[in-house]
C-alpha cells in the first residue's frame, strides 16, 4: 500500500470538534452566558484567513428532534443580526456570545430537553463557510446538569472476562475496557438512556475498567459507549458493529436491511452489543483449503467487482469464478473503514465488517457460498496503523500535534518507517499483538476466513530507518511475523499467512521457511512484454527458484489493486502493432497469462484481468471508482482470453504437481530470451510441458527443446494429431506467430482428441426451446445468465431449462452438481 492512502478523509472525530471549537466555561450547562470559540483554521478550513465579518448559522438539536441532523430554533440562513456576529479574537480565532443563557437566546420552551449546539459558521456575504473536516456541521454537547464523577470503586474483574464486550450465558453482558491512567470512566448507552449517572461508573481493576450489564432482552441491539474522565467518548475496540453518525444514512436499506438508528443523544461513534443474537447457520462444513503452493488467488474489491457493489451481488458471481478455475477469492479490506467509499486500508473497527457492503450474515453467506464452490476466502488486513477513529487512537491522543500522545501504549507518536499513514501501531508492544490476535481467531472462527494477506508488513518493526533502509534484514520484524503466524496456524493448521513485504531476500527466505507466501510484484515486467518492450521484461524472478529457494513460496503475480493495469499500459504506450490493435493486445495478454501461470508456485490475478480490463488505476482517482465491465465478457476477444485462462487453470488443477516442488524447471524467460523466443519446460511424474512464446511482433522460427522424447500434445490447437518426438527431434524448429505462444503437454493417457477443458465433461446443449444437460451426477441446479452477468432464469434439480421466450443473443449457463462441480459453456440463441 502506498502513500497516496494519506489523502482518505479522516472522519470529524470529538477531539477535531472540540480543536476546532471550544467553550467558556469549558463544560457548558446552560447556566448563564456562555462563549463560543471558533478556529477557522481547524475543520474544513473554509474561513482560513478571512478578514470578516463571520457569522454564525447556528440551532441546536433537542429531545424533539426526529434525527441528529433536524436543527430546532435555527437562524435563517443569511441573517446577519448582531446576535450571531462573532468578534475576532486574532490568528483566525473569533468568539461568539451566546447570552444571557442559552435557552433565552435560542428561545426553547422550558419543557424541551437541549441536547446539542449546533453551528455553521460563514462569512457575510454567504460564499465561505466554516465546517468541520469533511464540510460537516459543528456540534456543541451541552450539559444542563453539571455531572461530577464520583471516586471510583475497586473490585475484581470476573473471572474469565477479557477486554471488550463478553456475553454470559444468563443473558447479561460484561464490558472491559484497558485504560491505564484514567481516573473514570462511565458507561453510556440505550440501557440507561445516554444518562450520565454514577449508577454507571465502571469498576476499577488495577488498569482495568468493568461492568456488568443486565436486563438486556434477548436478541435486541444495544448501542453504548465508555465517558472517559468525563471529557470523551469511545466505542468499544472490540465491537464486531458499530453505528456512525456520519455515513450510515448514505447506505441503502437494500443493502444493510433494519440497521439501527443512530442515537441523537450523542456524538462520534458508538459499538453495539447484542446478547443471544441468532447465529448464523452454516451450510458447508468441513471445507479443505487448497494447499499454499498451489493457490491462484483472485484478488477483488467489492465496491467495484458488480454494479451493486455489493456482497451479496458477489456471491451470485461466484459461479462465474469456479468456472474460469481459481481456487481462492482474496478480499480487499473489509474490516470497518472510514467512510463508504474506501479500498478499505484507512481501518478503525477491526472486529466488524463494513456495512456499506452489507450485513454480517451477508458476509459469512459469501464465505459459505464460495466453500461449497471448492474455493478458500482470503481477508486482506491493515494491522500497520489505524485512524483516529480507532479508540486506542483516541483514549490517548495529543490533540495539538494531531498525534497519538506519547502515554499511548498501541501507536507510536511517529512510525519510525518511512511508509506509514495514519497512526503507527507498535508491534512490540504486547497488548497491540495481543489485540491482533484477538482480531485474526475473530475472523478464522466467527467468519471462517481460510488466510490473510498483511498489508505494508515492512512495518512491523520499532527500528528506525529510511527508504534506503527500510527492506534490509530485521530480526525484531520476523520475530513478531512469525509470532502472529504461529497464533494462526494454532487456530487453523491450513490457514495461510500471505505477506506485502517487499524486504531483502534474506529476510524473506526466512519468512517462506517458516510457512509464509510473500507477494511478489512482477508489474513492471509483464508491463513491458505486454507493451512489446524488451527492456525491462524479464520474467525469470517470477518462480522462487531464481532465488534459490526449495520451496515455492512467492505468490506472483501481474497485476494487483496498487498497480497499474497492464492492457493500459499496452493501450497507451504499447509499441504501434500493439497500441493500435485491441484484438493484438488481448493476443498479448493470453500470452502473459501463459507465462504466469505456467510458472510454478501460487498466482494472484487482479479482478477483471482475465477479461482484459484496460481503464487506468488513476481513472477517477487512484482509489476512485471504476467502471465495472462485465459487458466485456460479450467481446469475442475478451471471452477468448478468459477461455484461455481457464484452459491453463484447468491445466494447473489436472496436473498440480508439475507447478509445484519437487517439480524440474526450467526458465528461459530473460530480456534476452526475446528474439529467440521465450520457453518454460516443467517435468513431474504426472506429466511433462513446454511452453513456446513469441513476444516480438514478427514471426519466429525457433528451435523446441522438447526435455524428453515421446509422444506431445500442442493442448491450445485443434488438431488431434501428437507429436512423436524422437532423440533426433528435441530441438525440432516451431513457428510461432507474433504475440502468440505453444503450449505443448507429454503425458502418458493423454488421448489424441482430448483438449484440456475448464471443467470436467458435461453436455449441455439447446434443444427445441430448451437448454438440455446431461451429466453422469445428479444435478442441483441450471442457470441462465446475459453476458453480462445477470441471471435471468434457473432451474433446480432438472435436466432441462425453457428458454423459448429468450431473445436472440449470446449467453452463459451454468450447472452444479449435487456435488458442488460446476459447469459452464457459452451458448448462442438465434431466432
Amino acid at each position: 500500500m502506498k502513500r497516496f492512502l494519506s489523502l482518505f478523509l479522516l472522519l470529524l472525530t470529538s477531539f477535531v470538534t472540540m480543536a476546532q471549537v471550544t467553550t467558556d466555561p469549558a463544560i457548558v450547562t446552560g447556566v448563564g452566558t456562555v462563549k463560543i470559540i471558533f478556529d477557522a483554521s481547524k475543520g474544513n478550513g473554509g474561513l482560513k484567513g478571512y478578514a470578516g465579518p463571520v457569522y454564525a448559522h447556528t440551532g441546536v438539536i433537542t429531545d424533539k428532534s426526529t434525527s441528529g441532523s433536524d436543527w430546532k430554533y435555527a437562524s435563517s440562513w443569511g441573517d446577519n443580526q448582531e446576535k450571531y456576529k462573532l468578534a475576532s479574537l486574532g490568528g483566525d480565532r473569533w468568539q461568539l456570545t451566546l447570552s444571557p443563557n442559552i435557552r433565552a437566546y435560542y428561545g426553547v420552551p422550558a419543557d424541551e430537553k437541549i441536547l446539542k449546539l449546533a453551528f455553521v459558521f460563514r462569512s457575510g456575504d454567504k460564499q465561505k463557510e466554516g465546517k468541520g473536516e469533511g464540510n460537516t456541521d459543528i456540534f456543541v454537547t451541552l450539559n444542563e446538569q453539571a455531572f461530577v464523577p464520583a471516586a471510583p470503586e475497586r473490585k475484581p474483574r470476573p473471572e474469565g472476562i477479557t477486554d471488550g464486550i463478553t456475553y454470559r450465558e444468563d443473558g447479561s453482558v460484561v464490558l472491559s475496557l484497558y485504560a491505564p491512567g484514567k481516573r473514570h470512566v462511565h458507561l453510556l448507552g440505550d440501557f440507561n438512556r445516554w444518562t450520565k449517572s454514577n449508577d454507571w461508573q465502571m469498576y476499577r481493576d488495577g488498569d482495568h475498567w468493568w461492568r456488568t450489564v443486565g436486563g438486556l432482552k434477548k436478541g435486541e441491539e444495544y448501542a453504548f459507549q465508555y465517558l472517559i474522565d468525563n471529557a470523551f467518548k469511545i466505542a468499544d475496540a472490540y465491537a464486531e458493529k458499530i453505528l456512525d453518525p456520519w455515513n450510515d444514512r448514505a447506505i441503502p436499506v437494500t443493502v444493510y436491511p433494519d440497521l439501527k438508528p443512530y442515537p441523537m443523544q450523542t456524538e462520534g461513534i458508538v459499538s453495539v452489543m447484542r446478547a443471544g443474537a441468532e447465529p448464523y447457520r452454516w451450510q458447508t462444513s468441513g471445507f479443505d483449503p487448497t494447499v499454499a503452493d498451489r493457490l491462484v488467488v483472485y484478488e477483488l474489491l467489492v465496491r467495484d467487482f458488480t454494479k451493486e457493489g455489493t456482497i451479496t451481488a458477489a456471491i451470485g458471481k461466484l459461479d462465474y469464478l469456479k468456472a474460469m478455475g481459481v481456487n481462492a477469492v482474496e478480499l480487499m479490506p473489509v474490516q470497518e473503514f472510514e467512510g463508504n467509499d474506501s479500498w478499505g486500508y484507512n481501518p478503525s473497527f477491526y472486529f466488524a465488517p463494513d456495512k456499506a457492503y452489507g450485513t454480517p450474515d451477508d458476509y459469512k453467506r459469501f464465505i459459505d457460498e464460495a466453500h461449497a464452490r471448492g474455493m478458500s476466502v482470503i481477508l486482506d488486513v491493515v494491522f500497520n496503523h489505524a485512524t483516529l477513529s480507532h479508540p486506542f487512537a483516541r483514549l490517548y491522543w495529543d490533540g495539538a500535534t494531531g498525534k497519538p500522545a506519547a502515554d499511548n501504549p498501541w501507536f507510536n507518536v511517529d512510525a519510525p518507517h518511512p511508509y506509514n499513514v495514519f497512526s503507527d501501531f507498535n508491534h512490540e508492544y504486547s497488548g497491540t499483538r495481543e489485540f491482533f490476535k484477538r482480531v485474526l481467531k475473530h475472523w478464522l472462527t466467527v467468519y471462517r476466513i481460510d488466510g490473510f494477506r498483511f498489508d505494508l508488513t515492512k512495518g512491523f518493526t520499532q527500528t528506525k530507518s529510511t527508504e534506503a533502509t527500510a527492506s534490509r534484514y530485521d530480526a525484531s520484524r520476523i520475530a513478531i511475523l512469525k509470532d502472529y503466524h504461529a497464533h494462526i496456524r494454532k487456530i487453523n493448521p491450513k490457514a495461510y499467512t500471505i505477506l506485502e513485504h517487499f524486504c531483502e531476500d534474506k529476510e524473506e527466505k526466512e519468512l517462506a521457511d517458516d510457512g509464509m507466501l510473500l507477494w511478489n510484484n512482477m508489474n513492471h515486467a509483464y508491463c513491458q512484454s505486454a507493451m512489446g518492450y524488451k527492456d525491462g521484461s524479464s520474467l525469470k524472478g517470477g518462480s522462487a527458484t531464481s532465488r534459490g529457494w526449495k520451496e515455492h513460496r512467492l505468490m506472483t503475480y501481474q497485476e494487483s489493486h496498487d498497480e497499474e493495469r497492464t492492457m493500459y499500459k499496452a493501450k497507451t504506450w504499447g509499441i504501434p502493432p500493439v497500441k493500435s490493435d485491441e484484438a493484438t493486445r488481448l493476443r498479448r495478454a493470453a500470452l502473459n497469462a501463459a507465462f504466469l501461470l505456467c510458472t510454478p508456485g501460487p498466482k494472484m490475478i487482479w479482478q477483471f484481468g482475465e477479461l482484459g480490463y484496460d481503464y487506468s488505476i488513476e481513472e477517477n482517482g487512484r482509489t476512485g471508482r471504476k467502471p465495472v465491465r462485465w459487458d466485456y465478457y460479450e467481446e469475442m476477444h475478451r471471452y477468448d482470453l478468459f477461455d484461455t485462462y481457464t484452459r491453463l487453470l484447468a491445466l494447473r488443477r489436472k496436473y498440480p504437481g508439475l507447478f509445484a516442488s519437487p517439480a524440474s524447471e526450467t526458465m528461459n524467460t530473460d530480456a534476452s530470451d526475446w528474439e529467440n523466443g521465450r520457453r518454460i519446460a516443467l517435468q513431474h511424474a504426472e506429466a511433462d510441458l513446454l511452453l513456446l512464446g513469441n513476444f516480438t511482433d514478427k514471426p519466429l522460427s525457433v528451435p523446441a527443446q522438447f526435455p524428453t522424447t515421446g509422444r506431445w500434445k500442442d493442448i491450445f490447437s485443434d488438431a488431434a494429431a501428437f507429436l512423436e518426438i524422437g532423440a533426433t527431434d528435441k530441438n525440432r524448429e516451431v513457428l510461432l506467430q507474433p504475440h502468440g505462444f505453444h503450449l505443448y503437454l507429454r503425458e502418458p493417457g493423454l488421448s489424441p482428441n482430448e483438449k484440456i477443458e475448464a471443467v470436467a465433461p458435461c453436455e449441455i446443449r439447446l434443444h427445441e426451446g430448451a437448454i438440455v444437460v446431461r451429466s453422469a451426477e445428479k444435478i442441483s441446479r441450471i442457470s441462465l445468465y446475459s453476458f453480462g452477468g445477470c441471471l435471468l432464469r434457473a432451474a433446480d434439480r432438472a435436466g432441462r431449462l425453457d428458454v423459448a421466450d429468450i431473445s436472440s443473443g449470446i449467453y452463459l449457463v451454468t450447472v452444479r452438481t449435487a456435488s458442488g462441480e460446476v459447469y459452464s459453456q457459452k451458448i448462442v440463441i438465434d431466432r
